[in-house]
């Protein structure tokens, strides 16, 4: 099999792995895009003739098309598929020209159909490799062309020019990047990461002990936090205090065991302007928010501000959260200053609302039970909360969740198996509290995540999804927060290596991608244009202040520059006439051209063998040689032999032109 039949694989496959990392396509897709991909490897590896059967591998093409129209997978997919499913028809049969070129026009329109669903970095990486492969293939396309119409022996083509066309169009790419308006159509939708069935951690929207599984990480980022203006130094102990629970909602609705948001849960009232004067100590931040289709703002608790940029819009939301008023499909920047506070203050709640904040569920008399053993007698609720909370951190925390199975989990949490994740904890908290007379709710958040040295920033993904108390203090007249969840398990130290560091150096990679690149706006257009208008018009302004002795002495500098400039200048190397195989010039001649630039000047028009005869008439002791370069010279030309020898022959070459000058003077 041929090289350029294999090289035609590789700009599909790479599109391929292109679309798999934007993660916008279920898997059962990517294994229908992959499919004729591999089928038509496999053709190829194994010398397979499919033309008789062209035919019906086009019909399969249009029926793997129909069915994702009748399947109604949706346009952007049935696109995509459809132009994979062209590309494995087209790999599996021969093909000429036309047919390679149009491998490479559907694996670009893969690309532009792609790009507008994501802004990934990882997306870039692929990008790239796509453009050096599209440029190895059009090269040698242009190449074999060239060779079958000069009617050429056929050899390698320059294959190194890949690695700068590709940084050229990397820097046209940039340039048209800076200077285009912004386009955002932003296609990928997110989802909450609701649990239904307890498999991987993530922000929820209900809470359900019943029917969950085991827990698994996951490393989805939701959130940077760059402390104060945006600088990368380690911030003291109370910004990590401060922000250590970010809120989105609140669950005041219990069914049974379900806890939901409540449509009279109030909008929170603590985010609002600021005074200054009230600002005792202020907790300063830039939150980044990755894209989610319900675009929840978490939140750390006080008295503050948040002010979105690049005109977005929050609202309140359900449970008493806010959000974005237009889902966002970029990461976005929030301005985020509040004043840390131990006690929410708010009106108590009264009427239905008290009543529901104080509803007990169904099932539930274990954890009354549980809650007057550990903290008998008539507490205030601070007391109460306190006593009860230290209890239950006395419990193990898991996320192998060993009550999930039972018939009732909040009992066997408590009393069989004393283990279990933050839901747990938090629902047999509220729960007992409702019990013992005290309006309470869970909270869905996050916690603060690790702060991740090489990027300067605190980062909080999905596997940092939390469940909390906030209850209502009649006494001191408003909400307080009680966190029963113990800590987590420590992390074992072989955890820590050259593969953790890669990760934490790769994602802070990833943030600077999304900071600096993904969040480009129009205002940044604008401010940098503003600033090169500003610099115009200080250099306009600007005027070299040189005595007249020294302006003369630096024309006269440039002048004589110049002046050395032409008169070293190589001229034209020996090569052949046109329409000939390497039209111009045989570069690997040049040290001998300039060597005997001044005594035997190659004439205009002068064929490299017609030059290199005359030189051996002009020494006859070294005619045996120029004779070998002459014919090396027209193997490189002619014949498409490596050019190497042919260098290392001219160098020497000149090295004894230069000896013989030397023993004659």
């Amino acid at each position: 099999m041929s090289r350029e039949g294999w090289l035609d694989h590789v700009p599909p496959a790479l599109a391929w792995g292109a679309v798999a990392a934007t993660e916008a396509y279920a898997p059962w897709q990517l294994a229908v895009m992959a499919a004729p991909l591999l089928w038509a490897a496999l053709a190829q590896a194994r010398g397979w003739s499919l033309a008789p059967w062209r035919r019906l591998i086009e019909f399969t093409a249009l029926a793997g098309f129909v069915a994702m129209v009748l399947a109604r997978a949706g346009l952007l997919p049935t696109v995509v598929t459809t132009l994979f499913l062209l590309c494995g028809a087209r790999l599996s049969l021969p093909r000429a020209l036309a047919e390679r070129r149009q491998l490479l026009l559907m694996g670009f329109l893969v690309f532009l159909t792609t790009a507008i669903s994501t802004t990934d970095l990882d997306f870039l990486l692929w990008s790239v490799a796509w453009v050096a492969a599209a440029a190895a293939v059009l090269l040698q396309q242009t190449w074999t062309q060239t060779g079958l119409r000069r009617h050429l022996h056929p050899h390698p083509p320059p294959y190194r020019l890949v690695l700068p066309w590709t940084v050229l169009v990397l820097v046209i790419a940039a340039g048209f990047f800076v200077v285009l308006p912004r386009l955002r159509l932003g296609l990928r939708t997110q989802g909450l990461g609701i649990r239904n069935g307890g498999a991987t951690a993530g922000l929820s929207d209900v809470l359900d002990l019943a029917g969950q599984g085991p827990i698994q990480a996951n490393r989805e980022v939701v959130l940077r936090i760059l402390p104060g203006e945006g600088g990368t130094a380690r911030p003291g102990p109370d910004f990590a205090r401060d922000a250590g629970l970010l809120r989105c909602f609140a669950l005041e609705d219990l069914n049974g065991q379900r806890w939901e948001t409540s449509p009279l849960t109030p909008v929170r009232g603590n985010i609002h302007w600021l005074q200054p004067a009230r600002a005792f100590r202020r907790l300063n931040g830039q939150f980044f928010l990755a894209p989610t289709l319900a675009g929840v703002v978490p939140l750390p608790y006080g008295e503050g501000e948040v002010e979105p940029t690049g005109g977005a819009e929050l609202r309140p939301a359900r449970g008493g959260g806010l959000r974005f008023a237009v889902p966002i499909r970029q990461t976005t920047l929030l301005q985020v200053a509040v004043a840390p506070a131990g006690l929410e203050r708010a009106p108590a709640p009264a009427g239905t609302r008290r009543a529901r904040l104080l509803a007990r569920g169904r099932d539930t008399g274990s954890a009354l039970a549980w809650s007057l053993q550990a903290a008998p007698g008539d507490l205030p609720a601070q007391a109460l909360a306190q006593q009860l909370t230290t209890a239950l951190r006395g419990l193990r925390y898991t996320l192998d969740n060993p009550s999930g199975a039972a018939a009732n989990p909040l009992e066997d949490f408590l009393q069989r198996t004393r283990a279990g994740h933050c839901e747990y904890f938090a629902c047999a908290l509220a729960v007992m509290l409702r019990h013992r007379g005290v309006p309470s709710r869970v909270v869905n958040g996050y916690r603060l995540g690790p702060w991740v040295e090489a990027g300067g920033y605190f980062r909080v993904t999905q596997s940092e999804a939390h469940s909390w108390v906030e209850y209502y203090d009649d006494e001191a007249g408003g909400w307080r927060v009680a966190d029963p969840t113990p800590p987590a398990p420590p992390v074992a130290l072989g955890a820590e290596g050259v593969a953790s560091t890669l990760v934490r150096w790769s994602e802070a990679i990833q943030f600077q991608w999304d900071r600096h690149v993904v969040m480009f706006s129009d205002q940044d257009q604008v401010a940098g244009l503003d600033w090169l208008q500003a610099q115009a018009r200080a250099l306009a302004g600007w005027k070299p202040r040189l005595p007249g002795g020294a302006r003369l002495g630096a024309a006269g500098a440039l002048l004589l520059g110049l002046g050395l400039l032409f008169r070293f200048r190589p001229g034209p190397v020996p090569g052949f006439r046109p329409r000939q195989a390497r039209q111009g010039a045989l570069r690997e001649l040049a040290p001998l051209v300039r060597r005997l630039r001044k005594d035997h000047p190659p004439a205009a028009g002068e064929t490299a063998r017609a030059w290199l005869e005359r030189l051996a008439l002009a020494r006859p002791d070294r005619a045996e040689a120029l004779a070998a370069l002459a014919r090396e010279a027209d193997a490189v030309a002619y014949g498409g032999q490596a050019p190497a020898r042919l260098g290392r022959l001219a160098r020497e070459e000149a090295r004894a032109w230069a000896s013989g000058r030397a023993a004659a003077s």
